[in-house]
């Protein structure tokens, strides 16, 4: 693949080569601040990261003008279009729109939402004889992850143990994540039939200084979320996070992140299959910032070649044939 254009959210950046942006040789390719000069360009593909977590519609109107100029996306910043087939967000219509006018493709994946609790987790169904309930859980410290607005006021760190966030209300829980639950169940041929959300705190026992502020000690610095999918009267199908700023501060009882070759992971995912075998799966990165986000990027930038080649819509990551760095 050949990189030909950059754009960058902060205008500090216009104007420099994409490869010393990142500490690397120059390339010959100088970043934009306007989305203009790429859609002209007119790229097989452009990997689109914005924060869609804050603007959403914003996000859609971006990656729509790219497909109605008949560029392919792969993005990790549109959760609801991971599964398309499994939600009814109504910025669908407009993705699926631009797909049909340029001709074009969209991609949208991450980690989670996406390859750990969609691809990885279908996968791992195949396995089994008898599924009664999955868990689909994700683990990572929150405190050292540079985005205050996420980590403060949308999961609620550093704020009374009672407060209401998008996090607590179940929210965010729904609009980002009910897909995620619908797909892995249509792979079982379960249908929700109705939605519950859990959340619980804990305290921090000390004060701590992250890459988001301070923490005060007795304010929230572990956060439980349970996202759940009642199929015929039971509880069948759960995706959970456990989050914390101290991994001291997670309370017994709760579910315990694995092990990275025998040290804490930083970051981690659980499938949990319970029936006939009973089995867990997980994925446990060695760096758990840097790994996480790379996985969160190559999930998109590997699927290219298959975005190109696709007929246009918004493909769906849990219908399609797994791929790798270079296929």
């Amino acid at each position: 693949m050949e990189l030909v254009g950059l754009c960058v959210w902060n205008a500090d950046k216009a104007g420099r080569d994409a490869g010393e942006l990142i500490g690397r040789e120059p390339v010959g390719v100088a970043a934009s601040h306007d989305l203009d000069p790429l859609i002209a360009l007119r790229p097989d593909a452009v990997t689109y990261f914005g924060n869609g977590m804050r603007d959403n519609v914003q996000t859609t109107a971006e990656i729509a003008r790219f497909l109605e100029a008949g560029i392919n996306v792969v993005t990790s910043s549109l959760a609801s279009a991971i599964h398309p087939h499994s939600t009814g967000d109504g910025n669908l219509a407009t993705l699926r729109a631009a797909c049909e006018k340029g001709g074009a493709t969209l991609l949208a994946s991450g980690v989670d939402p996406g390859f750990a609790t969609g691809m990885l987790s279908v996968a791992a169904y195949s396995a089994a004889h008898r599924i009664d309930r999955v868990r689909l859980q994700e683990f990572a410290n929150y405190g050292n992850y540079p985005d205050e607005a996420t980590g403060r006021h949308i999961w609620g760190f550093g704020l009374p143990l009672n407060a209401e966030t998008l996090v607590s209300s179940g929210v965010m829980l729904r609009s980002t994540w009910s897909g995620t639950v619908e797909a892995n169940a249509h792979a079982l041929g379960w249908t929700i039939e109705d939605w519950k959300t859990t959340c619980v705190t804990a305290p921090a026992r000390q004060d701590y200084d992250t890459a988001i502020g301070k923490i005060a000690r007795g304010t929230t610095s572990a956060v439980w979320f349970q996202l759940i999918g009642v199929v015929s009267g039971a509880e069948k199908m759960v995706l959970e996070h456990i989050n914390w700023i101290d991994a001291g501060d997670i309370p017994d009882g709760w579910p315990m992140p694995p092990q990275y070759r025998g040290n804490l992971a930083e970051t981690s995912y659980r499938i949990c299959v319970e029936g006939q075998p009973a089995y867990d799966i997980e994925l446990a990165m060695a760096d758990g910032d840097m790994d996480g986000l790379g996985i969160t990027a190559m999930h998109c930038v590997n699927a290219i070649p298959m975005v190109v080649a696709a007929e246009p819509g918004v493909i769906d990551q849990c219908r399609i044939v797994p791929y790798g760095p270079g296929v």
